[in-house]
């Protein structure tokens, strides 16, 4: 399964807890996919979008504190 990561090496990678990756999965912001046993793996694309969303995010909020400053 190369090309997938564990919800602990997401967490790991971020510097968050494991529960709030599974809280991201869970209303829907980080897609995964669940194995037979009940396992949750991210795919490397999965992640890389997630990633980018949230630096969308950030931008906005930065831009958006500037511009209150500005005023």
């Amino acid at each position: 399964m190369s090309g997938y990561l564990r919800v602990a090496d997401v967490a790991e990678t971020l510097d968050v807890s494991p529960r709030t990756v599974l809280r991201w999965i869970a209303v829907g912001d980080l897609e995964a996919l669940r194995l037979p046993g009940g396992r949750l793996r991210i795919s490397q694309s999965a992640y890389s979008g997630f990633l980018a969303g949230c630096a969308t995010t950030n931008q906005r909020r930065t831009v958006a504190a500037v511009e209150e400053e500005a005023r």
